[in-house]
């Protein structure tokens, strides 16, 4: 069977992002090199804003990380429940999603292309 994306049930105006910055890591020789790394984020919605730097998540503790602010829509609809019969109105919902990244983190980038993000994404196949 050939790879099925994550998104692959998911239906509407969501995309992923990639985020690329660089991290300082240990080499064997003991010497420390700043590498290149790749996130990728679903957004299930339209994207209003982010922050970058020191965010606080849902629970309440604070990380280093980037908060983003999306917008997600619902469509009206007839329920039905025990023979009673109601109409749910369409709504907009803002929504917001911490992705965590290394405190030494640099070079922090967001882009929606993946051949941006290529060189440093696992080959799957």
């Amino acid at each position: 069977m050939a790879y099925r994306p994550t998104e692959y049930p998911r239906v509407g105006t969501g995309r992923y992002y990639y985020i690329m910055y660089e991290n300082l890591e240990r080499t064997r020789a003991g010497t420390r090199v700043w590498k290149p790394r790749v996130k990728r984020v679903y957004i299930s919605g339209r994207l209003l804003k982010m922050e970058k730097g020191r965010v606080r998540k849902r629970t309440g503790k604070v990380v280093n990380g980037i908060k983003f602010y999306y917008e997600n829509t619902r469509k009206g609809f007839t329920a039905h429940r025990h023979g009673t019969r109601y109409k749910v109105s369409k709504a907009k919902m803002v929504v917001e999603k911490v992705v965590e990244l290394p405190r030494d983190a640099r070079n922090i980038r967001l882009t929606t292309s993946k051949r941006e993000a290529q060189p440093t994404l696992m080959e799957v196949r």
